[in-house]
């Protein structure tokens, strides 16, 4: 819809106040905050494409608003402030989400009931709204492009911006995606740390825009701790099904239940179990599994499939831990049966275990270059914590299309002598 000069569309009540909120504003409302987007932080995905529209259109303000219910907040913005807040009164996307099209306003000193609007007051004189739409069709916000001088908007030039405004919906859409694979990989993690006399023990999942299927697990019992992180490949949406089925068979075997031969029962038991718990998904499961003594740093594990586990060592060294096998669910043509394998984790060295969606962001195709690629990035002696830090902060980065879980378990540098009790 194109504003003419001397008109402005019929919408909101005298000085831009609020409409009543009848059952349609309520439903609005509701799915606004469902998004959970509302004063939250700057993030790439949206800036992008309001610096883009600025581009494109070679105006000086592209932002993105989000319309609550007494107030217009931006999201993300290029040429004004991000994050702030305006009152529905003084707020010209508010205007823009009642109707179904695009408001345009060529020259907003003509007459329009937007001349009380806080960016005509700013001097803003052309303003251009693409309304945005959540997944359930409501109307929460507006993607807006506004100027210091009036100015002519053809038919194509809307056309551009609704095709701005679905790139918005998308990323809209996807932060539900989002909340619903973190809610789904919340579930599977553990409930707390564990308390391990002498390391220190971390772990991240952060999901694509699916249901999540990968997730990490630790428990902790009679100086022995069981380490766990699997991914669910091939799963579509079933992936997080699939991954509480196979944290449930996993988890029967964990410490607590006497067993002479942890790590391989564990492991035997998820090898007959996966296929069941994928069954008709098409799922298979790359896992690491380890018990380690505590008291002399003694790490046994099974690595199946193609996931990474390195150990980076107190003086910037990295070392790569040996597979075992192929991935859990497989069928038998690939192989079967997992060697056990041992390694030892000295005072300040620390076990990174990482998912196959890591893997995929080296530019080496090569298998082993790429693992060499993923462990240059990490200097050696730093604590479990940061290294996890680290890890998340490159894959958001880069960018990731599958799920990512990082784990990883700093064992603390021997005291020195001096600093024993009695010392100095």
């Amino acid at each position: 819809m194109t504003g003419s000069p001397g008109a402005t569309p019929p919408v909101g009540g005298p000085s831009g106040v609020p409409p009543a909120q009848d059952a349609q504003e309520l439903a609005r409302l509701a799915a606004l905050h469902e998004l959970g987007l509302l004063d939250t932080a700057p993030e790439e995905r949206f800036e992008r494409i309001v610096s883009l529209a600025r581009l494109v259109f070679q105006v000086p303000v592209a932002a993105i608003a989000l319309v609550d219910a007494d107030r217009q907040w931006v999201k993300a913005a290029s040429g004004l402030d991000a994050g702030v807040s305006v009152p529905l009164r003084y707020s010209p996307c508010h205007y823009t989400v009642q109707q179904p099209g695009a408001l345009v306003l060529e020259d907003t000193a003509r007459g329009t009931r937007a001349v009380d609007t806080t960016v005509v007051r700013q001097g803003m004189r052309f303003y251009a709204g693409q309304p945005l739409r959540a997944r359930t069709g409501e109307r929460v916000g507006s993607l807006c492009i506004m100027d210091a001088v009036p100015r002519a908007f053809s038919a194509d030039e809307q056309e551009v911006l609704a095709q701005f405004g679905q790139l918005v919906e998308r990323e809209l859409a996807a932060t539900g995606e989002l909340a619903a694979a973190g809610a789904a990989q919340r579930v599977l993690l553990p409930a707390g740390s564990v308390g391990v006399p002498g390391y220190e023990l971390a772990g991240r999942c952060t999901p694509a825009r699916r249901a999540g299927g990968s997730y990490f697990d630790w428990a902790a019992e009679d100086g022995r701790v069981q380490l766990e992180a699997a991914d669910v490949l091939g799963a579509e949406t079933a992936s997080a099904a699939v991954t509480s089925g196979l944290r449930a068979l996993l988890r029967a075997t964990g410490p607590g239940r006497p067993r002479r031969r942890p790590v391989e029962r564990t492991v035997e038991r998820s090898s007959v179990g996966a296929p069941a718990a994928a069954d008709g998904a098409g799922a298979f499961v790359t896992a690491f599994a380890a018990t380690l003594e505590a008291a002399g740093g003694t790490l046994v594990y099974v690595l199946a499939g193609y996931g990474a586990a390195l150990v980076l060592g107190a003086d910037g060294g990295v070392r790569r831990l040996a597979g075992s096998g192929p991935a859990l669910g497989l069928s038998p043509a690939y192989g079967s049966g997992w060697d056990v394998r041992t390694a030892a984790l000295d005072p300040g060295e620390t076990l990174l275990v990482l998912t196959d969606g890591f893997l995929g962001l080296s530019p080496d195709a090569q298998p082993a270059g790429g693992l060499d690629a993923v462990a240059r990035r990490y200097p050696g002696g730093i604590g479990a914590d940061e290294a996890v830090d680290l890890a998340t902060a490159w894959a958001v980065t880069e960018g990731h299309p599958i799920d990512l879980t990082v784990l990883a378990l700093h064992r603390l540098p021997a005291p020195s002598p001096s600093s024993g009790p009695g010392s100095g």
